[in-house]
């Protein structure tokens, strides 16, 4: 009863409250015209930069001031000579410096090359030298370099797949790149590997470097494959999974896999990463249901280490609390969710996707999902038919487990988020002194919203207020909306909002197809 009582404040405190969010718009300027936007990027505590790139031509930087007021400066870039023939693969802050990656193909010798260009932050200008970070044979165009950063950023990992070679899936086992750098782009590992198991019966899922230097693969193994063989003659095993952490054994270059088990729990999503304390956590959720749409919690798994070798998986479950998943559902819902209760089964969160895992210093780990699906609808006028879609951004679940994996608390975001675009949909979230932001559009009807009421619906591009909720580190949470958008006349997007600093995100707004201006959200 104690716990049914926190989780009843948690949510009961989700009102509306005054909450220290500032807001502004740079001084227009000129919409940087026929460049690809790159992102903005912190030079320095007093400057931050835009990046934008044109094929063949050159780069442009705009420097802007930390109010993000006007800019200061706008340079252009000269590109390397013959940058007409090199493919843009990103630029790049490995530690405090900064590169722009680009690749070449030469058809005459048939090798494919990655190189880094030292980009000065100061004269804004690329050096002369190069570092060739990459060469090897023709790669899979579709699926070329990957690049992964350590929580310290002091080591860099880039992966690429070499061009199958045969072009059935049996037969073809994939060929991986891995290349190892330290943050001044000196290398420390390379080597291709060949798969163990064919492409049809392993997906690549992610990639992971540790702090210590350890390279991890995160993969989905088909149940019946071509190694193991027939070791499941259960109904539907053929099309069933498991999934393997594999390590890179770089003294050999040879693959060691450890085999995911959530004893009689079945995976629904899977994320691979580092935490604050340099070891690998594996996460996602979980059903007690095979074949199940929801989720009935999260599982968090631990590698622990000593001398650099893994000394023990830790395995831990937090289940959604049926309270919490009731919560802000219609009343029709929530009869059908009683009657799963009547008939002792347990209540899931439908159509939730895992997007992200947060680390605090005492080891505690937050996971934000939201739930996310797409309806078609398809018509026909009596001689052709046609399909639209409608994209649903619902409910967003916070969990947060202590290093033990014990849940501390769980709450729910209500919103009701829908439209045949997406462009203003979802949310963008932000962590600052140990308290975490969730900022989204929606519609004021939802402000003081009550526990036993179903959110009102947002429609895409059809205004909106922009509303922030606030979670501190116990879990409680404060609700307020920032501003209506079609006062400003102006359209923002969440998921493009870019946190540039601790207490600082931004997003460009291009006033007219000449002009654009900053928008700019500081948490005080």
């Amino acid at each position: 009863m104690k716990y049914l009582s926190l989780l009843l404040l948690f949510l009961l405190s989700f009102t509306c409250s005054a909450q220290k969010i500032t807001y502004g718009f740079s001084q227009p300027f000129e919409t940087v015209q026929k460049h690809a936007d790159l992102g903005f990027y912190k030079f320095s505590d007093n400057e931050y930069a835009e990046m934008y790139y044109r094929k063949g031509e050159d780069m442009i930087v705009q420097i802007f001031d930390p109010g993000f007021k006007s800019v200061k400066r706008q340079e252009t870039v000269a590109l390397p000579e013959k940058s007409n023939k090199f493919a843009n693969e990103g630029f790049f802050s490995v530690k405090n410096d900064f590169f722009w990656f680009y690749s070449t193909w030469d058809k005459k010798s048939k090798t494919e090359r990655l190189f880094a260009l030292p980009f000065d932050k100061k004269s804004l200008k690329f050096n002369d030298k190069e570092i060739k970070l990459v060469e090897t044979g023709k790669l899979d165009p579709f699926n070329k370099y990957s690049f992964y950063y350590s929580t310290d950023s002091n080591k860099l990992l880039v992966t690429y797949r070499v061009k199958p070679k045969e072009r059935r899936d049996k037969l073809n086992k994939d060929i991986i790149g891995f290349n190892l750098f330290d943050d001044k782009l000196n290398k420390i590992y390379a080597a291709e590997i060949e798969m163990p198991y064919s492409e049809y019966d392993m997906n690549n899922l992610d990639y992971e470097i540790d702090s210590r230097g350890n390279i991890y693969m995160l993969a989905s193994v088909r149940i019946n494959n071509s190694l193991d063989g027939e070791v499941s003659q259960e109904k539907g095993a053929k099309d069933m999974y498991r999934y393997e952490l594999i390590r890179v054994n770089q003294s050999n270059n040879t693959l060691q896999a450890i085999k995911i088990s959530l004893n009689n729990k079945f995976i629904k999503s899977v994320i691979l990463a580092e935490d604050l304390s340099h070891d690998i956590v594996i996460t996602g959720y979980y059903s007690d249901k095979k074949n199940s749409g929801g989720a009935n919690g999260a599982y968090i798994i631990r590698l622990e280490y000593e001398n650099k070798a893994i000394k023990d998986i830790r395995t831990t479950y937090c289940e959604f609390p049926a309270e919490i998943l009731k919560a802000y559902e219609s009343e029709r819902t929530k009869k059908k969710m009683e009657k799963k209760e009547d008939k002792g089964q347990d209540l899931e969160a439908s159509n939730l996707g895992l997007d992200k895992i947060v680390f605090y210093e005492d080891g505690s780990v937050l996971l934000i999902g939201e739930e996310y699906y797409v309806v078609s609808h398809t018509y026909y006028n009596g001689r052709t038919s046609y399909t639209t879609y409608t994209y649903y951004y619902n409910d967003i679940l916070v969990l947060k487990a202590d290093k033990n994996g014990k849940t501390q608390w769980c709450n729910k975001i209500p919103k009701f988020q829908s439209g045949s675009g997406t462009a203003d949909l979802s949310y963008h979230h932000h962590n600052y002194n140990d308290e975490d932001y969730f900022f989204y559009l929606d519609n004021i009807k939802n402000i003081d919203l009550p526990l036993t009421e179903a959110p009102a619906p947002h429609s895409a591009g059809a205004g909106g207020y922009l509303t922030c909720v606030k979670m501190d580190k116990y879990g409680k949470m404060t609700k307020s909306s920032i501003f209506d958008i079609r006062k400003e006349e102006i359209r923002v997007f969440p998921r493009s909002f870019e946190s540039v600093n601790k207490n600082v995100i931004v997003d460009r707004i291009k006033s007219d197809k000449k002009e654009s201006e900053i928008f700019r959200l500081e948490i005080k």
